[in-house]
């Protein structure tokens, strides 16, 4: 895949994607996107998690007298939360205060509220409109837009879901400031993998000049509307060829599968690590498989996994953890029976989908990425 992006320079306002359509607000815009959408009404009903109902939702009731009383769910924070027992809970909430066929559901937080509010909306009564309003960066870069949903399943993520797209995205820079550091750089790893994959100018404007680890205030500068929407641009037109993820949308899951088995094991080991953080150590890992199997040239990789280095903090495991991650990775949806299959960065903006690797090459990769992060094997 190679992919250029003619509306880079746009003035953001929407991003249409098979009749959804992602807004890009200021707060003056969200107050009127939030009037468009009814969120004061009656038939309103809210989902968040603890923290985005303290320190988000202050900020939506400044713009609109909603959620109204007895319309508002929330529950505990953290990705193991997308369980059926959440799911549980969000349908009797909705059955139990009336929600109806024209109920609309916001689901007001991170990638793990979007991905449970969208698959619970899509089957309450066989699917009620939903609106996404993302405050993190890795959901307003990745998770909340091209309608996957999902729940985890025994501890694996995102074995069950639906693709059901919702109403509207409504993305409003303004949430970021609500985000701990950690959050925000991890989002980071999300818009980097979305430019690298796709965008070879856009990865260079987000990766070069940058010689130490973003801090807060260049991440906040960086990611303003017109950045954000230059990246849901990419993701949308990837989407619009293939809602299905049978092919060429396989490619947005570029350093997730080995990202997804490092935070199994961290969850495992019971102290999780940050999504976008555990994508940035699997690109770096599938780069080197990449070019372990001549696919990538060696400046390539030194030029992309030192960068990936310098941005985002290292994953520490030991060389004892690696029979572990490969079993995860046969746990991977996105694998199927008959090999590991992953989608691999051949060079800044272009990605190839479907690529078999066996277990040779996966330990290869995760014992040079120690070597490479830790100067001897750990």
């Amino acid at each position: 895949m190679h992919m250029h992006q003619g509306q880079q320079h746009k003035r953001p306002e929407t991003v249409s994607l098979m009749g959804s359509e992602i807004h890009f607000a200021d707060l003056p815009g969200l107050a009127a996107l939030l009037e468009k959408y009814g969120a004061a009404g009656e038939d309103a009903f809210f989902l968040a998690d603890t923290n985005t109902a303290l320190h988000c939702l202050p900020l939506i009731r400044e713009l609109t007298a909603g959620p109204g009383e007895g319309r508002l769910i929330v529950i505990d924070p953290g990705d193991d939360q997308k369980n059926i027992q959440s799911l549980h809970h969000i349908w009797s909430f909705l059955l139990h205060a009336g929600a109806g066929r024209h109920s609309r559901l916001f689901n007001l937080g991170g990638g793990m509220i979007t991905d449970l509010g969208g698959f619970a909306a899509s089957t309450y009564h066989r699917g009620i409109p939903f609106i996404h309003l993302p405050v993190s960066l890795t959901a307003m870069a990745d998770a909340a837009i091209g309608g996957k949903t999902g729940l985890n399943l025994c501890g694996i993520k995102n074995q069950l879901g639906s693709f059901s797209l919702p109403e509207a995205v409504i993305i409003c820079p303004a949430f970021l400031e609500t985000l701990p550091d950690g959050e925000l750089l991890a989002g980071y790893a999300e818009v980097a993998k979305t430019a690298l994959l796709a965008d070879a100018a856009l990865w260079e404007e987000l990766s070069s000049g940058l010689n130490t680890r973003p801090a807060r205030k260049d991440l906040l500068q960086i990611m303003d509307s017109q950045m954000l929407y230059r990246v849901a641009a990419i993701k949308a037109g990837i989407v619009e060829g293939d809602y299905h993820d049978r092919g060429l949308r396989q490619c947005l899951n570029f350093g997730h599968s080995i990202g997804h088995a490092l935070e199994a094991l961290y969850r495992e080991e019971g102290k999780p690590v940050r999504h976008g953080i555990a994508v940035a150590a699997g690109m770096v890992c599938e780069s080197i498989i990449a070019n372990k199997l001549s696919l990538m040239t060696d400046e390539h990789l030194q030029a992309i996994s030192s960068r990936l280095l310098t941005l985002f903090p290292a994953v520490e495991f030991g060389t004892d953890d690696i029979d572990k991650l490969l079993a995860f990775l046969r746990h991977d949806k996105k694998n199927p029976r008959q090999g590991k299959l992953f989608s691999l960065v051949t060079e800044p903006g272009h990605c190839l989908h479907g690529i078999s690797c066996s277990d040779e090459h996966i330990r290869h990769a995760l014992i040079l990425y120690l070597e490479r992060v830790a100067g001897s094997i750990t």
